[in-house]
């Protein structure tokens, strides 16, 4: 059976203009699209000021109120604390998730970023994911790249699977200088179609900065998914088979 992978920066439950709380339209969404593994960033964990500005803000994590009973399995890692709360990345999973780790990964004392890992058993065959969020400058991703490889030299065979997702803010698409390499990652929308998908602005995607890199993996398709503004990027939707 092909794995459905969802990667979705959701802007903390907020529209591009921050004036609208969308966190109910995400789940809506993402309740539709039914992927088996869902990568979330800049997921709110919490936030107290916007919790007394929309009444209808849940108390439940927004990890906790998007996962719901579709995702029984879920890890969210803290990235970056500030007064009012904190926000990181998450993993929502059909299936249980083990090995559990957030890595800093942060390259600049302006600029808190974490790489989120997980493990789980599909059918008897390893499948790791990695969920990241990462800076804003060239250099300071040159170094996050280097500590990603690192991580995955250090706990994950060549022979087995993973999926690495989420938002890379690679305008420049330097990404698989780094990421090809030395960990033999491929981007899957790239792979299809030749160039990397659009994905931001959500409102006209112009950049191409969401991406699916995976490897050990039979790519089928990916596809970015008009959000409707609910978030200020669009979600990739990917699917693979297990190499067999």
């Amino acid at each position: 059976m092909p794995i459905k992978i969802l990667t979705f920066n959701i802007h903390k439950g907020l529209n591009a203009t921050q004036s609208k709380f969308t966190l109910f339209e995400i789940r809506d969404l993402l309740n539709e699209i039914d992927a088996d593994i869902v990568f979330l960033q800049e997921v709110q964990g919490v936030h107290r000021k916007n919790k007394d500005k929309f009444a209808d803000w849940p108390d439940a994590s927004q990890t906790e109120f998007l996962a719901g009973e579709q995702w029984p399995y879920h890890h969210y890692g803290k990235n970056h604390s500030h007064k009012h709360g904190h926000h990181g990345n998450s993993i929502l999973s059909k299936f249980p998730l083990l090995n559990l780790s957030n890595v800093d990964i942060s390259a600049s004392r302006f600029s808190d970023r974490g790489l989120l890992y997980a493990k789980v058993d599909h059918l008897g065959t390893p499948l790791h994911l990695m969920c990241t969020h990462l800076g804003l400058l060239k250099k300071e991703r040159h170094t996050q790249f280097s500590t990603v490889n690192q991580f995955i030299i250090d706990h994950i065979a060549p022979e087995e699977a993973l999926v690495l997702a989420g938002d890379f803010n690679d305008w420049q698409s330097s990404a698989l200088e780094h990421l090809s390499e030395t960990i033999k990652l491929k981007e899957i929308f790239l792979e299809l179609n030749g160039t990397y998908a659009r994905s931001y602005p959500a409102e006209l995607p112009l950049l191409k900065v969401d991406r699916i890199y995976y490897r050990g993996l039979t790519p089928l398709d990916c596809n970015s998914i008009n959000s409707k503004n609910i978030s200020d990027h669009r979600p990739l939707l990917a699917r693979f088979e297990f190499i067999t």
